[in-house]
């Protein structure tokens, strides 16, 4: 089953896996919301799954389908090899994690060795994923001067704002730093919002 919200990619993959004597597409899904229902109606052995989907993202899609149906394959694939939804696709579930500019060779034997019983995930996808769902621990004031930082203010504005002396913030911001095992204020704030500590 294919669930991809853009019909040119749908209609390549299809097109592809109809020329495999093995293989034979049951449904095709718009959307996550419409994945999560068809593989409820079809029991597919595999769901090739788009994560950048409306509705439902792949990542949400995955954990829905995973959870109901176990022995339902699910290879997710992406444009981008380290992105949260990527993570979270692979936590959720997921039994493989391809690129979208895979080889059409490396494709169909990813697809037959999933249905196999493999788990197809590289490993450095792995540890991304591990790494992304430990989630720091910041006081509730860590979170504020985060935040503050993340609007672009100067050590000097947030300790204005919150009363503070600047030398305070430095300390609360080395300590948040540590915590968050980045050395600046831009791979703090990247950090946190790819962690979704903070809100973009």
């Amino acid at each position: 089953m294919l669930a991809d919200d853009h019909m040119l990619m749908r209609m390549g993959l299809s097109t592809l896996i109809d020329c495999e004597e093995d293989m034979k597409i049951v449904g095709e899904a718009k959307n996550g919301r419409q994945a999560v229902e068809l593989a409820h109606a079809l029991k597919p052995d595999i769901v090739i799954m788009d994560l950048m989907m409306p509705e439902l993202s792949g990542a949400e899609a995955t954990k829905l389908i995973h959870d109901a149906y176990p022995e339902i394959k699910i290879m997710v694939l992406t444009s981008f090899a380290t992105s949260k939804e990527m993570s979270d696709a692979i936590m959720n579930g997921a039994d493989g994690a391809l690129m979208k500019d895979t080889a059409a060779d490396e494709l169909i034997g990813a697809i037959r060795n999933i249905v196999a019983g493999k788990r197809l995930i590289p490993e450095r996808l792995m540890r991304q994923a591990a790494e992304d769902n430990i989630t720091p621990k910041l006081s509730d004031r860590h979170l504020e001067i985060l935040s503050s930082v993340a609007q672009g203010q100067s050590n000097s504005d947030i300790a204005k704002q919150y009363g503070l002396s600047e030398i305070t913030i430095k300390k609360q911001l080395s300590t948040i730093f540590a915590r968050l095992g980045v050395s600046n204020r831009s791979e703090a704030v990247a950090l946190a919002l790819r962690k979704q500590i903070l809100k973009s």
